[in-house]
């Protein structure tokens, strides 16, 4: 059994295609919770990003707040195996009233919505598949691959769920790899969304950022992307030091989270 303990919950990941990183934790650590009382999570594979959140929000001083900031955070998960394992990491944390697991794929539950005349989410977070003309990630590992792939969730059905599922001051937050910038950001753009904010993330300072947090919300971009002066995000202070020393701000990001920071 593959578990990753953090400070104040555990995560089994035995079952889940895509495991925890780096990126999905920094992920997980930047997104902003104000005035976010509803909250979903799309594809939440083994509940990391939701779990995070709940342990945010339960770390708020909640008597200097105006009202409840969260009524739950929803998180969907679209195959059975992640769902299970989902649902179970939800049940052993601290926070099992405040999180409820969807098995579902987000088009039909993003239908539903609209069906039963539901509330709106805030803050809507999502780690989404990003290959979409790249070769299969392995014929041996399809969870894997479907957590990679855009076969079962293209940017436009995302994009299109997202619409339907956002409040209209809500924020959508997005980790992506760079490659993926382009065509997601003129699908967003298409559906009425523009990028306000974005946070590129790189292994170190001598490497070129890879990866990024994409912020949309409601409007028009007058072009699809954020201008190129973004100072990128750097986790390790360069290549040579020890593995995994993280640079101050990611330090600062993760210090509730990860043991070694207890």
């Amino acid at each position: 059994m593959s578990i990753f303990r953090l400070q104040q919950f555990a995560i089994n990941q035995s079952r889940s295609g895509m495991k925890i990183c780096s990126d999905s934790l920094l992920f997980g650590a930047l997104i902003p919770l104000a005035d976010s009382r509803r909250i979903l999570d799309i594809g939440a594979g083994t509940g990391i990003l939701s779990l995070m959140q709940a342990q945010k929000i339960n770390a708020l001083d909640q008597s200097l707040l105006k009202h409840s900031i969260v009524d739950i955070i929803t998180a969907v998960e679209l195959t059975q195996e992640a769902a299970e394992e989902a649902r179970e990491n939800f049940e052993r944390s601290p926070w099992s009233k405040q999180l409820r697991l969807i098995e579902q794929d987000i088009q039909s539950f993003a239908g539903g919505h609209t069906l039963n005349q539901q509330p709106d989410y805030d803050l809507i977070i999502c780690n989404p598949p990003f290959f979409a003309q790249q070769s299969k990630t392995s014929v041996n590992n399809p969870l894997r691959h479907l957590a990679r792939h855009t076969d079962a969730l293209s940017f436009y059905d995302l994009m299109t769920s997202i619409d339907t599922l956002l409040s209209p001051a809500g924020r959508a937050f997005l980790l992506l790899p760079l490659i993926a910038l382009d065509d997601v950001c003129a699908q967003a753009n298409a559906q009425g969304f523009r990028l306000v904010s974005q946070t590129d993330i790189a292994e170190t300072e001598k490497h070129d950022p890879k990866v990024a947090v994409l912020e949309f919300e409601r409007g028009q971009n007058q072009n699809n992307t954020s201008p190129n002066d973004i100072e990128p995000l750097i986790k390790r202070l360069n290549k040579f030091q020890q593995y995994n020393v993280h640079s101050d701000v990611v330090k600062k990001l993760l210090q509730p989270f990860l043991l070694r920071y207890r």
